[in-house]
Parts: structure tokens; C-alpha cells; sequence
């Protein structure tokens, strides 16, 4: 039975579907309805609210205006059903049977092409889609295949998404339907808009390849194939590519005799087109299996009869498909090596000619890929007679800073390649025209994403210190250069820590931390990488860190640890091993040198809690970094700078951090780390849970507050004064006095802090022993005897004269009176 609660809520909920419905919100008004009628079923006012919906949607001027659209065919008439499609509330019916009725328009129409894709958002179209595509599946794609891009996706969707089908059969029935649909539009003849047929194809192969076995054969693998060709738009090739990434993953040995069989029977039987389209294969498949394609390039013969090849078919296009070839092959060392003997004098002729400027730039990136490699000093490019390197830097370097932008691809990872040498760092970072423009160039949303990866790659190189080396790591480089009968050579000076620095400091004037923000929306996981790489780097020196925290850092920061830590991140995997540690370093560098409040305040919507568990990271000494103390230390600094915000702050980490800072941090070997896990107790001590940790009076407890009394009489004066603070702090509880009372040399401990030389230590230790005999009651009188059993007015006799300080003789005369008294 209702009461009388529950029907004022379901007349509630039903007013407010009233007035959802007037305000033409049908989704929202349902959503009421749905839950009034759970509470109250049969009242009057939610069977009333139910009836005015069903009034209204049937009323809604979407359903004639279609109509009329596909009687007339009138644009106007599109343009009215667009404007009440895009971004409104429509109820399922409503859009099922616009959907529905818009099935009946036949051909090509942006307009429509765009109306069926906002439409395909809601679940109403989609059902009837599926039901579509189930009954008549070859008709209903092709249908939606010609009406346009955003038909294609809409249907995409469908098909991706399980909720909308009945059961599983029809699910993976509807992908293979599709699939197959999709690979013959793929071999017809002149197709109009094939990047629509591999869309289909890839995204299927992307997410659901298990329900696919048995589809493709050897001449639908030629298709996707072919489909590499480097005369084909990038927005079909970037689909094949990921198709054959995929079949790649789904059958390794059948994809890879299928590929290595069209290669070579097109190279056999060579004619231009055919070896265009061989070569852009090869090109594309280097990436992504090198051993293959790698065994296809040094087959017998090919690479030395490759350029009389080429040159034979008197071909612009095959020119540059052959240099594409090349320079993917430049990925592997043997490779690079066949190259070097069979085509140098080709490509220095390409560049010295510069008859044509991509492919004169495309040559240069290949040179520059062959430079000879030597591991200690990086690549060193020699280029005899016809080419100069720094000819060829100063080419990529205008092809950047130039209006140009079909050759910017090539200049720029030619420029990342060369940028693994010293000088060319050093002469990139100094040219701030060039660094503003490649900045400048990167952030633009148009440019492609292997420029914006190449650019990050000349910052990485422009940024990277080398690495610290612990004295037993320098004494194994030195027993393997010995081993090798070779002397240790010095680092290049353009890489010492100054160079790299001021290298750091030149690129942080250019603007890159603004880049990183605004890029990193769009970036892949090796993208962030490489971000987290150039954010380490600039974070090493002090000075940086207060501009790079102005200009989004922290917060870019916490957002790619967000995203490489998100559950269902389906790249998890891709990211570099380091990239949690590096994060983490830089931002606890950061936050090291800042106000926190600066960074975590209302207005930015950043809580200080998302900082927390990056920093706890690094005081695991199993996260793989063989300096793991180094990067504790300073996430020690971090949190302690956090914890001086404010008192939920200091809950989080206690509630996150403390038992590793104080059961295992404090007592370290390291003075450093026992330091500074000292410091941050003393600034979370400032929080009731803190106290508590340590006066509960629980044996967990009491041998903290032993460890944090031990604290105060070690060697080292900052760890004394840290863990003084935290008493002092933790003796303004009646508690935590009854508890110190209660260790067997508690006292001893204070008066040594009333010892101290330095005055500091020696104002905290007066000020818990004034909190000692001070205590009310039982308490006070207890502490007071104790004090005065252990010598306690001798020692502050000599505190008051010895101090010079004005609170520390006031607070200590107080307590020499009480003790006196």
C-alpha cells in the first residue's frame, strides 16, 4: 500500500514530467513517469502524465517535416529536421519513426547524411537499424554506404554496440554481414569513396576480430593491401593500415605469407603501377612487422637492382614510393647498411638536384638515418662530396620555419634524427625563430600527429641530461671498458649538466609547457611519453618549476597519471615502463618548490588528494628505479609541502601514506629520507589523526612515540628539530603527555632537546616540557616530578643562560617557575 510520502513523491515526479513535457524535454519526462510509476503504478495524475507524453510525441513536427523532406526533397525542408535532431531530447518513438521514415530517401544527401547520424545517437534509431540490418542487411548497408560519412559511422556504432542487438548470434551475425559487405563495395571497380568500405573494415577488425575467423582470403588481403598505395587519400591508407595491423594480430603466419606473395609477384613482374603499389605495402608494413618486411627488402638481388629499377620507369610517383621504402626500411640495422652500399649516390643526387622539393627532402631524411652509429657519441653523419650536414640541417630547419607544409613531415623527423647529436642540439636549441615556429606548428590542430610526435622527439633530445650514475654503476663502466682493452671516452661537453640545463631553460622561454597542455588531449600513449620526458627534464632545476606550475603543469601531470591509471585505459599496456615514475619525479619536484594553495584552490578544481598517490609511488622502493631513495626523498619533500594546506590534505595522507613514512621511512639508513619523513610527520602532527596515531595508547602507538622520542636525539640537527616540532605539536594533547610519561626514558628525551646547541631545537624542547608540567590534574603533577627527578631545573637554569632568544627564556622562566613551585 502507498503512503502517504510515497504518492506526494509520485505526484511529484509526475508534475515534473508535466513540465519536462511543455519544455519539449520527452527523455526526461519519461525518465519521471518511469520512476512514478514504480512508487504509485495506478495514480491518477502519473496515468494523466503518461497520456500527455504519448499526445506530445505524436505531435512533435519532426515526424511531418521528414515526411514532407522525403515527398519533396525540399533542402529547407533538411534544414528544419537537422536543427530539431541536433543536440535535442527526443523520445525513442519519436526518432524511430523519424528514422524510419528517412529510409525512404533514396541517394546522396549531406543533409540527410548528417540527420542520420545524429539520429543513430539515440536508441529508438538504432533499434530499428538493427532490426534493418538483421532482415535486409546487404540493401540497408548499402543504403547508408551511399548516403555518407556520418551514416557510415552511425551504422558503425550500431554495430559496435552490444545493448542495442537481441542476442549475441545477432551480434556477431551483424559484424560479419558488414565485414563481408564492406570487403566487396572494396573490390568494386572505381568505387566512390572506398575509405568509407575500410572504415568498416578496420574499426571491425579493431574490436571484434574473434567473430571474423574465416571471412578474408588472398584476394581480400590484396584488396587491403593495396589500399597502402601512397597515390590513395591518407584517410583510406591510415584505415588499411590499421586493417593490416589487426589480420597481422588475428593470423601472424597466414597475414604474413599473403603479404610477402604480393610484394614479390608484383616486383617479378615489375611494371610502375605494380611497384608502386608493392613498395607503399613494404613502406607501411615496416613499422609494424620489421622482421618480415625486413626479409622482403634483403631478399637476393632486390636492393642492388633497386635504383636501376626505379630510374628504368622514368616514374615521379614510383620515385617516391621507392624513397618511402627506403626510409622505413632505415628502421633496421642491416638494412640501413644494404642501403648505404646500393643507393647513397641516388639519394645524394635527389637532394642536390632539389628538382622537386619532397622527395629532395625525403632523400635528406634518409641520409640522415645513415649516418654511422656509434653508441658512445650518437650518430655521426658524414656526407661526401655532394652533401653537407649542415646544408641538410639548415634545409630541414627552413622547411619548418617556412609557410611550406608538404615537406614539414620529413624536415622535422629529419631534424629528430639529427638532434641525437650534441652540436645539432645545441644548434636548434640556440635558433629561438626556429623553436617558436616548430611550437607553433605542432600546436596546430590540423597538424598530423607525426609531426607533433617528431617535434616532441627534437624537445626530448634538446632536454635529456644523462643519465646519474651511483659510484659502484661508474666502476662497472670502467671494469667493461677495460674488458674491452678501450678507454672510457668523456661525455661530448654540449652534454654536461650546464649545457643541458641552459639547453632546458631555452626551450621552457619557447613556450613548450603551453603545448604540452594544449596537445595532450589528442595524444597517444607514446606521445604523453615523451611529454613526461621533456616535464622531467625542465622540472630538474629549481628556478623552472614555478613557471612550469603557472602554465598547467601540475595539472597536465596528474591528468596523464589519471590516464595511464585508469581501469579502462585499453592502452595501458603501451605505455613506457618509466612513464609512472617520471610523473611522479616531476611532480614532486614541482610541488617541492611551490605554494600548493597556488595550484590546489577552489577556482582550479584541482583537489590536493589527486597529488597524493603519485608521490607514495616513489617511496616504494620496488618501483625499478636503482636511485628510488632520491626520488623518496623528494616525494617526502612534496607531501610535506602539501600537508601544510590544510587538514583534510593532512588526512589524506595519513590515511594513504602514514604507515609507510612512519613504520618503515623513519627508520631508514638514509639520513636524508629519515629527515624528511620526519619533517612531514611534524606538519601532519598539526591534525587530531596524527595525534591519535601516537597516543591512542594502543602498542602500535606506543612504539611510534618511541621511534618519534629516538628521533629527537640523533646525530643529524634537522631530523633533532623535525621530530622536536612534532612533540611540541603533540604534546598540546593532555593524552599524548600522560602517554610520553609512560616511556621509560620520555623525559630524558625532552630535556636533551632543552640541551640542544641550536637554539631552535632547544625553543622546541622547552616548549614540551612547559606542555609536560603544565598538564592539568594528575597529569601536570605527574610530569612535574618526573621533570624534577631527572634534573630538570638544572637544565633549564642553564637553558635561561644560555639563550639569547626572547620566547625561549619567557616559556622557559614559565616552566621553571612551575617546576620551582
Amino acid at each position: 500500500m502507498t503512503t502517504t510520502t510515497e504518492e506526494e513523491r509520485a505526484v511529484s515526479l509526475a508534475q515534473n514530467a508535466a513540465e519536462s513535457v511543455k519544455a519539449g524535454k520527452f527523455s526526461d519526462a519519461a525518465r519521471f513517469l518511469r520512476e512514478a510509476s514504480t512508487i504509485a503504478p495506478g495514480h491518477p495524475k502519473v496515468k494523466a502524465g503518461w497520456l500527455a507524453l504519448k499526445e506530445e510525441e505524436e505531435k512533435s513536427p519532426l515526424i511531418e517535416i521528414c515526411r514532407n523532406w522525403v515527398k519533396s526533397q525540399d533542402e529547407q525542408e533538411g534544414e528544419r529536421a537537422l536543427r530539431l535532431v541536433k543536440g535535442q531530447s527526443l523520445s525513442n518513438r519519436t526518432v524511430e519513426n523519424a528514422m524510419g521514415i528517412l529510409m525512404e530517401f533514396k541517394g546522396e544527401d549531406d543533409t540527410l547524411d548528417e540527420v542520420t547520424g545524429e539520429l543513430l545517437n539515440h536508441q529508438g534509431a538504432q533499434m530499428l537499424l538493427v532490426r534493418a540490418l538483421q532482415e535486409r542487411p546487404t540493401e540497408t548497408y548499402y543504403q547508408l554506404f551511399e548516403r555518407g560519412d556520418d551514416s557510415i559511422d552511425g551504422l558503425l556504432r550500431v554495430l559496435l554496440n552490444r545493448s542495442a542487438w537481441p542476442s549475441d548470434a545477432a551480434f556477431i551475425q551483424g559484424h560479419r554481414d558488414s565485414f563481408m559487405l564492406s570487403l566487396a563495395m572494396m573490390m568494386e571497380e572505381a568505387l566512390e569513396h572506398p575509405e568509407r568500405a575500410m572504415k568498416g573494415v578496420a574499426r571491425l577488425l579493431a574490436a571484434h576480430a574473434e567473430h571474423l575467423k574465416g571471412i578474408i582470403d588472398a584476394d581480400s588481403f590484396d584488396v587491403i593491401l593495396a589500399s597502402l598505395d601512397i597515390r590513395l587519400p591518407n584517410s583510406l591508407r591510415s584505415q588499411a593500415t590499421l586493417a593490416t595491423i589487426k589480420l597481422l594480430e588475428l593470423a601472424p603466419d597466414t597475414a604474413q605469407n599473403l603479404i610477402s606473395k604480393f610484394v614479390t609477384n608484383r616486383v617479378q613482374l615489375p611494371t610502375a603501377d605494380g611497384l608502386i603499389v608493392a613498395f607503399s605495402a613494404a613502406a607501411a608494413i615496416f613499422p609494424i612487422t620489421v622482421s618480415v618486411a625486413a626479409a622482403l627488402f634483403l631478399t637476393e638481388g632486390f636492393i642492388s637492382s633497386l635504383v636501376p629499377m626505379v630510374q628504368s620507369k622514368k616514374s615521379q610517383k614510383l620515385e617516391q614510393a621507392s624513397l618511402e621504402l627506403i626510409s622505413a626500411a632505415c628502421v633496421d640495422k642491416t638494412c640501413r647498411e644494404a642501403i648505404n652500399r646500393h643507393c647513397r649516390m641516388w639519394l645524394e643526387d635527389i637532394v642536390a638536384a632539389a628538382t622537386d622539393k619532397k622527395r629532395a627532402n625525403l632523400a635528406a631524411l634518409i641520409l640522415v638515418k645513415l649516418g654511422d652509429e656509434k653508441p658512445s657519441e650518437g650518430p655521426q653523419i658524414v656526407f661526401p662530396n655532394k652533401v653537407d650536414q649542415d646544408d641538410l640541417i639548415s634545409r630541414f630547419k627552413s622547411m619548418v620555419v617556412s609557410s611550406e607544409t608538404s615537406s614539414k613531415q620529413d624536415s622535422v623527423e629529419g631534424l629528430a634524427y639529427a638532434s641525437l647529436q650534441p652540436k645539432v642540439r645545441e644548434e636548434l636549441a640556440n635558433d629561438h625563430k626556429f623553436l617558436l615556429r616548430l611550437i607553433s606548428t605542432m600546436g596546430d590542430p590540423e597538424t598530423p600527429k607525426s609531426v607533433l610526435f617528431g617535434g616532441l622527439t627534437i624537445f626530448v633530445n634538446l632536454t635529456t641530461y644523462l643519465p646519474i650514475q651511483s659510484e659502484e654503476e661508474k666502476r662497472m663502466a670502467q671494469l667493461k671498458a677495460y674488458a674491452n682493452t678501450t678507454k672510457s671516452s668523456e661525455p661530448d661537453p654540449l652534454e654536461n649538466e650546464s649545457a643541458v640545463t641552459a639547453r632546458c631553460q631555452k626551450v621552457l622561454d619557447a613556450g613548450i609547457v603551453p603545448l604540452l597542455v594544449s596537445s595532450s588531449k589528442r595524444a597517444s600513449p607514446s606521445v604523453l611519453s615523451q611529454m613526461l620526458h621533456i616535464l622531467l627534464s625542465l622540472s630538474k632545476l629549481k628556478s623552472h618549476r614555478g613557471l612550469m606550475a603557472q602554465q598547467g603543469a601540475v595539472k597536465l601531470l596528474l591528468q596523464i597519471w589519471d590516464h595511464i591509471h585508469a581501469e579502462e585505459h585499453p592502452h595501458a599496456s603501451s605505455y613506457n615502463s618509466n612513464s609512472n615514475r617520471s610523473a611522479a619525479q616531476s611532480l614532486s619536484r614541482i610541488l617541492i618548490s611551490i605554494n600548493p594553495s597556488h595550484v590546489f584552490s577552489t577556482a582550479s578544481a584541482v583537489p590536493s588528494s589527486s597529488a597524493i598517490r603519485p608521490l607514495i609511488f616513489l617511496l616504494d622502493p620496488d618501483q625499478g628505479s636503482s636511485h628510488w631513495q632520491l626520488h623518496a626523498f623528494e616525494a617526502l619533500l612534496a607531501l610535506t609541502n602539501l600537508a601544510s594546506m590544510d587538514e583534510e590534505t593532512q588526512n589524506n595522507i595519513i590515511r594513504l601514506a602514514f604507515d609507510k613514512v612512519c613504520d618503515d621511512l623513519l627508520l631508514s639508513q638514509n639520513t636524508l629520507i629519515r629527515r624528511a619523513s620526519a619533517e612531514l610527520i611534524c606538519n601532519l602532527m598539526a591534525s587530531p589523526k596524527c595525534v591519535e596515531k601516537f597516543a591512542d595508547g594502543s602498542k602500535r602507538a606506543t612504539q611510534r612515540l618511541h621511534i618519534l622520542l629516538v628521533m629527537a636525539d640523533v646525530e643529524d640537527a634537522k631530523t633533532r628539530s623535525a621530530a622536536g616540532g612534532a612533540l611540541a605539536m603533540l604534546l598540546g594533547w593532555d593524552l599524548a603527555v600522560e602517554q610520553v610519561l609512560k616511556q621509560e626514558k620520555g623525559v630524558e628525551f625532552l630535556l636533551g632537546l632543552c640541551k640542544d646547541e641550536s637554539e631552535d631545537i632547544r625553543h622546541r624542547g622547552v616548549v614540551c616540557v612547559r606542555s609536560i608540567v603544565g598538564a592539568p590534574g594528575e597529569i601536570g603533577k605527574k610530569g612535574k616530578d618526573a621533570m624534577k627527578a631527572r634534573g630538570g631545573v638544572e637544565v633549564f637554569k642553564e637553558v635561561l643562560k644560555g639563550s639569547r632568544r626572547q620566547e625561549v627564556v619567557q616559556i622557559a622562566v614559565e616552566t621553571l617557575k612551575i617546576l620551582l613551585g
